[in-house]
């Protein structure tokens, strides 16, 4: 097995976490904040309910977003984002680059509840956040690379 392999397996398990038609779109409906479980489902409205409890149960059993419920009647449930979950969002707007970029307006029109538009002012100010995201990711790989060569040599120099 590569060190590729093992990457791509890495995918994979973050697929299997995130993956599905909603799971995404309920992370872009709590990126502004908690949300009550109508302001969701109002902000999705082809989700069924049945569906939105099962894929919140899901994330919250993930650890994407938290559940908090409060001793009222009648009963109060909100929802947010945990670290986790909201360390999606520049992946997200990655993936909002790659469509817009890669897709076009014909292929990616055919899946849209309405039409949109690209905003050039948008669309730069995504670009100045992808760099940004990169360049915290490129920071952040050479510091756990570092870590993990001083782990290699402690545990080498313990032999």
């Amino acid at each position: 097995m590569t060190k590729n392999d093992d990457f791509w397996r890495w995918i994979e398990a973050a697929l299997n976490v995130i993956g599905g038609k909603w799971k995404l779109l309920i992370v872009i409906a709590l990126r502004d904040g908690t949300q009550r479980f109508s302001e969701i489902s109002h902000k999705l409205p082809a989700i069924s309910e049945r569906m939105l409890v099962k894929q919140l149960r899901e994330m919250e059993h993930d650890g994407i977003i938290t559940r908090k419920v409060y001793p009222v009647v009648p009963a109060k449930v909100e929802y947010s984002l945990t670290q986790s979950g909201e360390k999606l969002i520049p992946v997200l707007k990655i993936l909002g680059i790659w469509s817009i970029i890669y897709l076009g307006s014909d292929v990616a029109g055919k899946g849209l509840s309405e039409p949109v538009k690209v905003d050039p002012g948008k669309l730069r100010q995504l670009l100045e956040d992808l760099d940004g995201i990169l360049q915290d990711a490129d920071k952040k790989i050479k510091r756990q690379s570092n870590r993990t060569s001083q782990t290699i040599s402690i545990n080498s120099g313990k032999n």
